[in-house]
């Protein structure tokens, strides 16, 4: 029994105080172990229970749960599973600098480069309007809604409203409905046999070249960039971008999510290399240099950096 199906029984007379205590002992244990867990993690702080959500509390942000998910982000932070790389991008953000993060999800990198970079203007991209909502949420928890400008839109190869497949876990959702049937599963919340959904909706998409010429934008920094594995055409509608304003980009590059859109990763490298970028991934304090991915890479996040534009951040970061 829940328990506040206990406390309504109790409110009405119908369970006594010690058995209530009892029964209601029984399900206030497990709060020990989040404490525990928070105690090993050194990146956590606290778990606030809210009247309007569960809230965890990191070293810089605040972030709500969302136990509707299968697996949420504040989840996968407390739990250790979500890598922490705020302060690895961090060091590629100038003073001033203009920030987009594409595929923000929830704001999680968002929030963490505006409490970095407070002279920041960071601009946070987020087709799936549920997800969105989450968004507009965190910053708000946070007090950021000012600093950074949220977008109910994606970033394509085109212009438009594309449909995109949401699971019922949403922060898998996707141009190309994902293989993996762990995120189809609704989450659990203890409320009975889980059921699976996968839902197809229409999100707005622009073209990188296209938004930044149409807001004006003249300096362009850095880009975070995880899509599910639309990042080549993420890429491909920003050729001026990369051309001309040349910002550092980190980015996801999955081989199994590039197949779902039928192209290989190394086909971003090698676009890149036409705007006279390299490609990097991290030992956490260096930059290696990355030419080619093959069955036996383990990397899922590289950096791309202009080789003229970027040459100081490489004297001094690279190996």
């Amino acid at each position: 029994m829940k328990l506040e199906k206990l406390y309504d029984l109790y409110e009405a007379g119908k369970v006594s105080k010690r058995l209530y205590w009892e029964l209601a002992r029984e399900r206030l244990v497990p709060l020990l172990e989040v404490q525990k867990i928070i105690k090993k993690n050194p990146y956590c702080k606290s778990v606030e229970i809210r009247e309007d959500g569960i809230v965890l509390k990191t070293q810089d942000i605040e972030l709500f749960f969302d136990m509707e998910q299968n697996i949420c982000r504040a989840e996968t932070i407390l739990i250790g599973t979500e890598g922490e790389e705020i302060s690895l991008m961090s060091r590629f953000v100038p003073a001033g600098a203009t920030i987009f993060d594409i595929g923000a999800n929830v704001g999680r990198v968002s929030l963490g480069l505006a409490k970095a970079h407070e002279d920041s203007t960071i601009y946070a991209f987020e087709p799936v309007e549920d997800t969105f909502h989450g968004l507009e949420k965190n910053l708000r928890l946070n007090g950021e809604e000012a600093h950074i400008k949220a977008y109910h839109m994606g970033f394509y190869s085109e212009s438009g409203d594309l449909k995109f497949f949401v699971p019922a876990a949403n922060e898998a959702a996707s141009l190309r409905p994902v293989t993996d049937t762990y995120y189809f599963k609704e989450g659990d919340q203890s409320q009975g046999e889980r059921k699976e959904r996968l839902d197809e909706i229409i999100c707005p998409v622009d073209t990188l070249d296209h938004f930044v010429a149409a807001n004006g934008i003249a300096r362009l920094d850095f880009i975070k960039c995880d899509t599910e594995g639309a990042e080549k055409m993420v890429f491909a509608g920003g050729a001026r971008v990369f051309s001309e304003l040349q910002p550092v980009v980190y980015t996801e590059m999955l081989r199994k999510h590039a197949a779902r859109f039928d192209y290989h990763p190394n086909e971003i490298i090698e676009m890149f290399k036409g705007w006279g970028y390299n490609c990097y991934t991290s030992d956490g304090e260096r930059l290696l240099p990355f030419e080619k991915m093959d069955e036996s890479t383990q990397e899922t996040n590289f950096f791309f950096l202009h080789e003229e534009k970027h040459r100081e951040l490489l004297k001094q970061y690279g190996s």
